[in-house]
């Protein structure tokens, strides 16, 4: 079964929130990267450097777009290069930029870059659910935001689950990408400077946990409400063709496209490809980078905890030290009570610091077990215990 236009859309506008929080973000969006990339265009961050900005003014051309289209021919041979001077050009070209704005409020630009959006980052996610008969919009989705956001080869091979004899492919597929999401999830809630943004497999796990496998409308993402009408403009915004005259228009393959397999799930025999060893090694240091940092947190977190301890400790020596010294000298009662007492209450502290500490983590502990390993967990307890 071959995705709809709408299950597409569902996909680019889930991801974009996570990223934009705007589902289709703003289709004049103006910028100049520093990190030598130049101009950003667009609801995807089209961009000079890649040539995906090229890609889309050439799209928009051949759909007839008329705004901006005399001041993008005159500035082509300019965009077709990804030099450092070209780009610096063209990121100080205030005709560009007023072009690029002007252009955006044309129902062919918005077609152009929904296209180019399709065919650069959307494409390799189709190709990968189709190449393993990967059906439900949730599934397009989860693999789409996961090759978008990064490390989706590095998580995929994490998962062990094969498919039953005797097992539909619907269960399956329905298993695969929950223990997939699952994975995902405890991975990017272990980095330090990736856990800001597991809210993404928070919201996919919501989902599964409701079966919203065909992700229903309206659906709350990231604390944007998706709606039908969103994806009727959307879809409007896409449905401008190329007129039949024109010749047909050939993309250049994006790196990404080149890297991803035809399979969400690779094959036992594939071929290693030169770049996959490329990609494992550097997702290898990586790894170890993510571990080293998550061990230096530790050790700073348990090192504020034995300061704690040990600022207890001392404080409690000294203070019954002071006591002992007092009576020996001769020191009235009432003082060495008063000393005795601020002792058992500095110990009765931390003792319930400690206490009350401990039951925090039990809680939360037990509640993400049961929301994340149950068959049917709750998508309200995933919700609320990472928020």
């Amino acid at each position: 079964m071959a995705f709809t236009e709408i299950d597409k859309l569902k996909a680019m506008a889930i991801v974009h929130i996570f990223e934009t929080s705007r589902p289709f973000g703003d289709y004049a969006a103006y910028a100049v990267l520093n990190d030598g990339a130049g101009v950003s265009y667009g609801i995807n961050q089209f961009t000079h450097r890649s040539g995906s900005l090229l890609a889309v003014i050439d799209r928009y051309i051949k759909c007839g777009g008329e705004v901006g289209t005399s001041v993008f021919e005159e500035n082509i041979a300019v965009l077709r290069s990804a030099s450092p001077n070209a780009i610096r050009i063209a990121a100080a070209n205030k005709h560009l930029e007023k072009a690029l704005k002007a252009a955006a409020a044309t129902v062919e630009m918005r077609a152009a870059q929904h296209t180019i959006a399709f065919e650069r980052y959307l494409r390799p996610a189709i190709e990968a659910c189709e190449g393993s008969e990967f059906t439900t919009p949730l599934s397009l989705a989860v693999i789409y935001d996961s090759i978008n956001h990064g490390s989706w080869e590095r998580m995929r091979d994490r998962v062990s689950i094969s498919a039953p004899a005797n097992a539909s492919m619907l269960g399956f597929e329905k298993a695969w990408i929950t223990e997939y999401v699952r994975n995902r999830h405890e991975w990017l809630r272990n980095v330090p400077r990736l856990r800001p943004t597991a809210y993404r497999t928070v919201f996919f796990l919501t989902q599964i946990a409701r079966s919203n496998w065909d992700l229903d409308l309206p659906i709350s993402v990231h604390g944007i409400a998706l709606n039908n009408k969103h994806f009727q403009t959307a879809n409007e915004n896409a449905a401008v063709q190329i007129p039949p005259s024109s010749p047909p228009q050939t993309l250049p393959e994006s790196s990404t496209n080149d890297r991803l397999p035809a399979r969400a799930i690779p094959a036992k025999n594939e071929t290693a490809d030169p770049l996959d060893k490329v990609r494992e090694k550097v997702d290898a240091t990586a790894e170890t980078y993510d571990q080293i940092e998550a061990i230096v947190r530790t050790v700073l977190t348990r090192t504020d905890a034995a300061k704690s301890l040990w600022a207890t400790v001392v404080g409690t020596i000294w203070q019954s030290l002071w006591a002992v010294v007092s009576f020996v000298i001769g020191l009235p009662n009432e003082v060495w009570l008063v000393v005795a007492l601020i002792v058992a209450a500095l110990m009765l502290f931390y003792l319930y610091r400690q206490f009350a500490l401990g039951k925090i983590r039990e809680t939360l502990g037990f509640r993400v077990a049961n929301c994340l390993n149950s068959n049917n967990p709750r998508s309200d307890l995933v919700e609320k215990t990472y928020e």
